[in-house]
């Protein structure tokens, strides 16, 4: 797709979720095509929609397509992500007792994929979730978000079992596109708040100056400004033939740029950014709930320098 496909597709979806309002989401990607989209061009499927879910706070994440999808798994389901702040499988396999722990979506399909291990092993176990014992996590922080925690335990049989060499590919590739479509929601987060800091500090006055005019605001900003151009450039930088590393370097990225602009932008904020009937206060909340999704910035980046110093830099992107 070239630019000017891109800026038709993002302005047609605008218009899709915009007009679906909060609990119509998935119908009216689906009406759209949203799907097809992301089997031909997961890049434009996903880049555009996961930045509209981060501009519009929608209470439907479609994040659960994006990873079902990475997998080839074509049946609809939950997927049962780790725990946050982990970036591995929290759930476990027993012998035949699956033992859920973990954040899914609060509603959806009773059938679930849940990423767990075995024995020090990645598998990849479909079962049921009618009946699981869930808890909203954002319960006094995002109740809106649409996340719950799972608490649960089953039996499963060999048959909803998949282990060895192709469990472990899945899941890689479900964790590296769960990452990489975070990355762009946060980052569509992160730019929000900026922008609402940059609105505020030049408008308002103080000592006679504009907000904007004190060298402290500047700096304050830029180093928000300067985390999102990393943020980005990685983003686009993620879709790699093998996406793993430049997905968790996305992602860690992305945290980075929605933590420094939370506390940056409420800090040229004010008060006001303390107050419900600011707009602020929704991307913090959605922010800091998905940035440990998938692994927290600091979490990815101690894995990741541990990685480096066994296996050396790998090759991200050609320059």
């Amino acid at each position: 797709m070239d630019a000017e496909d891109l800026r038709l597709l993002r302005e047609s979806l605008a218009h899709a979720v915009t007009d679906a309002g909060s609990g119509g989401l998935r119908a009216a990607v689906a009406g759209f095509g949203w799907h097809e989209l992301l089997a031909e061009h997961p890049d434009a499927a996903v880049s555009t929609l996961a930045t509209l879910q981060g501009e519009h706070l929608t209470a439907t994440s479609l994040l659960d397509d994006v990873v079902l999808a990475a997998a080839g798994i074509k049946e609809t389901a939950r997927v049962v992500y780790p725990d946050l702040p982990a970036a591995e499988p929290t759930s476990r396999l027993e012998g035949g007792t699956l033992l859920v722990r973990g954040v899914a979506a609060a509603t959806g399909d009773e059938r679930a994929v849940v990423p767990a291990v075995r024995d020090g092993e990645p598998v990849i176990v479909t079962t049921d979730l009618t009946g699981a014992a869930t808890a909203d996590p954002a319960a006094g922080l995002d109740p809106g978000a649409g996340w719950a925690l799972v608490r649960t335990e089953s039996r499963v049989r060999p048959d909803q079992v998949l282990d060895g060499p192709e469990a472990l590919a899945r899941w890689r590739a479900m964790r590296a596109a769960g990452q990489r479509a975070l990355a762009y929601e946060l980052i569509a987060i992160g730019r929000r708040m900026l922008a609402g800091a940059v609105e505020h500090v030049g408008t308002r006055e103080q000592f006679g100056r504009r907000l904007g005019a004190f060298q402290a605001v500047k700096h304050a900003l830029a180093d928000v400004r300067l985390w999102q151009e990393c943020a980005e450039l990685a983003a686009e930088a993620s879709w790699e033939d093998d996406p793993v590393e430049p997905a968790r370097l996305a992602k860690i990225l992305a945290g980075r740029f929605v933590r420094t602009a939370a506390a940056n932008c409420q800090q040229v904020l004010g008060g006001m950014g303390f107050t419900w009937e600011h707009e602020f206060h929704r991307y913090l909340r959605r922010g800091l709930l998905l940035e440990p999704l998938l692994g927290s910035a600091a979490r990815l980046r101690a894995d990741l320098g541990s990685r480096l110093r066994t296996d050396g830099v790998p090759k991200l992107s050609a320059l």
